[in-house]
């Protein structure tokens, strides 16, 4: 009996023991498989750090302008994770700031397929399409924009941007009057306001947008130029030329405001200054016709005949368009030069 019980004992530590091994060997394959979801885990988390890291660093080449380092970081931190979607849309910035236009709009679109609500996406998205003239496709990215953020000011400077562009002046107002409720110290909303109003006629309300534009940035030759225009429109020519003068300092490549304040000082009698800024506005912009039929007319009034054909037929071989209004002028001139004492 006692051998009997004994492998009866024996039997049972036996079977104990297969079935303890049985669930080692099953706990051991659970912690394996756990250890190998932890270190994919970490592996996806170092990835994504990585990631992140060349983005950061993309954003600050951006900010400096650097756009093919930016691009280098940004490619290196979709290889890290291709569905950063933030590396995508910066890519893209950097894409369109070369010049690479097909590039950024693929960037753009995939960004967008990632996050279908990235905002910022599709704001760039209409930039871009803005840029191309694509102006429905613009104003479509802007308004997703706005339906997933309605305060997102930036998209909202950016329609009413493209609906002055369009001629839609109502809905530039409209849009820029908006933002500016979100962001009082949008430039852009007042300088695309002014510009709207100015083509509605409403000078003062122009002149006083450019002047808030100004507020924000005093050193923007492009509003000290625009409020010269609403100006010189309005008969203002003293506070004209002080704006394209102003114009000129920010930015002494300004070949537009040399011409227009160079129509100014023509329309006072001062031919030589006259003579002098559509001199420097043709360096700067050797095609600019108009620049070119004003000079002629300034010859004209000091009786260099033959050098003011030489600059009408320059003016129309540049715009064959401008040959009815140099008639008009042209016979406005001789008027003035008959009545001339």
């Amino acid at each position: 009996m006692k051998s009997l019980s004994n492998k009866i004992m024996d039997s049972r530590v036996v079977s104990i023991n297969r079935q303890l091994l049985k669930v080692i060997g099953q706990f051991s394959i659970l912690v394996g498989m756990l250890l190998v979801c932890v270190k994919v885990s970490q592996a996806q988390n170092s990835r994504t750090a990585s990631a992140q890291s060349y983005i950061q660093r993309g954003i600050e080449w951006l900010d400096k302008g650097e756009w093919e380092r930016a691009i280098a970081d940004f490619d290196l931190a979709i290889a890290f994770d291709p569905r950063a979607s933030v590396a995508y849309n910066n890519r893209g910035v950097a894409r369109q700031a070369r010049g690479n236009l097909d590039g950024a709009l693929a960037d753009f679109n995939q960004a967008i397929e990632i996050d279908r609500r990235y905002v910022k996406a599709y704001n760039n998205r209409g930039l871009l399409h803005d840029m191309r003239g694509e102006y429905d496709d613009a104003i479509t990215d802007f308004s997703k924009a706005l339906e997933f953020d309605p305060r997102y000011a930036r998209a909202l400077s950016s329609r009413a941007n493209t609906r002055y562009a369009k001629g839609d002046l109502t809905g530039a107002i409209s849009d820029s009057t908006q933002a500016l409720t979100l962001n009082p110290r949008s430039q852009l909303s007042y300088t695309v306001r002014g510009l709207a109003r100015e083509r509605q006629r409403d000078f003062d309300g122009a002149i006083a947008d450019f002047s808030r534009a100004l507020e924000i940035d005093p050193q923007s030759a492009e509003v000290y130029y625009n409020r010269g225009n609403a100006r010189f429109t309005k008969g203002e020519f003293k506070q004209a030329i002080a704006d394209y003068t102003q114009a000129i300092k920010y930015n002494p490549n300004f070949a537009e405001a040399y011409n227009n304040r160079g129509v100014i000082f023509g329309a006072q009698g001062e031919l030589n200054r006259a003579m002098e800024d559509y001199d420097r506005a043709l360096q700067l912009k050797p095609l600019g016709a108009a620049t070119y039929l004003n000079r002629g007319l300034i010859k004209l009034l000091q009786g260099q005949r033959a050098e003011a054909q030489k600059d009408f037929d320059q003016s129309l071989a540049l715009d064959c368009n401008l040959r009815s209004t140099m008639e008009e002028r042209i016979e406005q001139m001789k008027q003035r030069l008959a009545n001339k004492p």
